[in-house]
């Protein structure tokens, strides 16, 4: 009789990272990728949100995800 093993062999975590400037975003957000890249990251979304009009803030977001093996 064969066995079968439903166990997941990884699970997946995701988190978002909202990210507030005043200024320009480009190069925050450009050294953000790049050390979540060299981490071993998954970027699995990014896009600019907005800027707020009360705040003075542009609002950018970068969606991140990991593996992890069980």
């Amino acid at each position: 009789m064969p066995i079968f093993d439903n166990a997941p062999g990884c699970e997946t975590q995701e988190v978002r990272l909202s990210l507030f400037t005043k200024g320009s975003y480009t190069k925050l957000k450009n050294a953000l990728v790049r050390a979540l890249l060299g981490a071993d990251f998954y970027i699995t979304d990014r896009r600019y949100i907005g800027f707020e009009t009360e705040t003075g803030y542009h609002h950018y977001a970068i969606d991140v995800a990991q593996l992890y093996e069980l």
